[in-house]
């Protein structure tokens, strides 16, 4: 009485075979290097989130997103315990970068890498206890347009310090109209 599981063998190989077919046929002529923002592609695992470092001329070692993107941190913040602090409408110009629960770390500790739930209930990835922010100012990965804005905001060094200490830091009102955030 083997008949029935052969059938259901059978069955499931031709319904494997044909959604291969028609997935193979879907993404014929499609250029898996580039795929488009917010696309995802069965060919192609989505990259996953994480901090990488780059080496800033000016700033030294800087800690980024994925996407090289780079990371801030506001000094009004509280590392013990992580307190993210920017809301409202500073929250707009310092957008919180979402945690995960995989961070993917290159240069950085893994260690140090951790979350801390914000005020709006999302949670946002902490290096050293200090929450990570994206500065809206930005406009090409690599940009640092928001160091030392308002003499709050400095891009994260791999271990959650603030990058160019002895920098000269600039007023965010007058040079990238921040408003003072």
């Amino acid at each position: 009485m083997n008949v029935p599981k052969l059938r259901r063998s059978v069955g499931a190989g031709a319904f494997a075979s044909a959604a291969l077919i028609v997935a193979t046929a879907c993404n014929a002529g499609v250029d898996n290097a580039s795929p488009p923002v917010g696309a995802i592609q069965a060919s192609q695992p989505a990259a996953a989130p994480g901090l990488r470092t780059v080496d800033n001329a000016q700033l030294g070692k800087l800690v980024t997103d994925e996407k090289g993107w780079v990371l801030y941190r506001f000094e009004q913040d509280k590392p013990n315990p992580p307190t993210s602090t920017c809301t409202g409408e500073c929250a707009t110009q310092w957008q919180p970068a979402a945690a995960v629960s995989d961070t993917q770390v290159q240069g950085v500790d893994q260690n140090l890498v951790g979350s801390v739930k914000r005020p709006d209930g999302t949670m946002q990835l902490t290096l050293n206890g200090m929450p990570l922010y994206h500065f809206a100012g930005d406009k090409n990965p690599g940009d640092t347009k928001g160091q030392g804005s308002n003499r709050t905001w400095y891009a994260a060094t791999p271990d959650g310090e603030k990058a160019g200490a002895s920098a000269q830091p600039k007023s965010a009102s007058t040079e990238n109209g921040s408003d003072g955030y």
